[in-house]
């Protein structure tokens, strides 16, 4: 195998547990921050607002490109985003709804 294979086949992994990641990241704060009442809902458009913004990524990288003729500005922009995200992501607080614990559970299952 040749070293741009073995990049290639590194660089799919690292794609695919990012967006594996990203996907449950998505799911467990909606549960921990809106609870499971309207869990479907919510979920729905935030994993429909990830969906979108990763089919418009390539479309405005290739844009830029060609505006520009360099991938430097839109990199520059998506590392602001990211750096702002993650800013955000510390004001975020507590979690709303707290995991049950076991003994909460036996006490549903046994009513």
């Amino acid at each position: 195998m040749s070293s741009s294979t073995a990049a290639v086949l590194v660089g799919a992994f690292l794609v695919g547990l990012g967006l594996g990641a990203e996907v449950d990241i998505i799911a467990y704060l909606v549960s921990r921050y809106f609870g499971l009442r309207y869990f479907g809902e919510i979920y729905g458009l935030a994993f429909g607002a990830f969906l979108l913004a990763g089919a418009l990524g390539p479309l405005v990288m290739g844009a830029s490109f060609d505006l520009t003729g360099s991938y430097s500005a839109p990199l520059a922009a998506l590392f602001i985003s990211t750096l702002i995200a993650a800013l955000l992501m510390t004001q975020l607080g507590p979690y709303r709804y707290q995991p049950r614990q076991a003994a909460d559970r036996e006490q549903i299952l046994a009513s």
